[in-house]
């Protein structure tokens, strides 16, 4: 059973059997196309689809051009949908750094953590790239501090053993 693709001059849709074709609305002016044809066509071209094409205006491609949208390559493109990996999360690192070092710095690094993925799938990946080096931020100021803090308390409590051993205790 042959699928097909059809586009709305931005997006392309399917694939779709000719029986899932019946309920999306396409015209003979609707751009499909399936594999073995070389590029996209004109609906109306296509045989096995004259029972889908309705008659009525066009709902779909509405450039002023009749000139089908040229895509290369054998399959049709995809739009909108990442290729490759999304930025680094910092993840697990921001849920270690919250529990061993400091509750409150590390939960804004959870939370830019956690919207990486999301923003990314959605298409949105400069809000992912932003979202990773937040949480990275946050990561590092978490970790710094803590760091800081516990410098200065051996420094503090280091200090004050040392001056309990070096002191007369006569």
């Amino acid at each position: 059973m042959q699928k097909f693709h059809y586009t709305d001059g931005t997006n392309t849709f399917g694939p779709f059997s000719v029986e899932e074709l019946k309920g999306k609305g396409i015209t003979g002016d609707t751009f499909v196309w399936a594999e073995g044809l070389p590029n996209w066509v004109a609906a109306r071209q296509i045989p096995e689809l004259a029972s889908v094409i309705n008659e009525g205006a066009q709902p779909y491609y509405t450039g002023t051009t009749q000139v089908p949208p040229q895509f290369g390559g054998s399959m049709p493109p995809t739009f909108n949908r990442p290729t490759g990996r999304p930025p680094k999360t910092y993840l697990i690192e921001s849920i270690l750094t919250t529990i061993f070092c400091c509750l409150p710095l590390g939960i804004p690094s959870i939370i830019y953590a956690s919207r990486v993925e999301g923003k990314y799938y959605r298409g949105d990946y400069l809000g992912a790239e932003a979202d990773s080096a937040s949480a990275k931020r946050w990561l590092f100021i978490n970790l710094g501090l803590s760091v800081g803090l516990w410098i200065l308390y051996f420094l503090i409590f280091g200090s004050a053993m040392f001056a309990a051993m070096m002191g007369d205790f006569n």
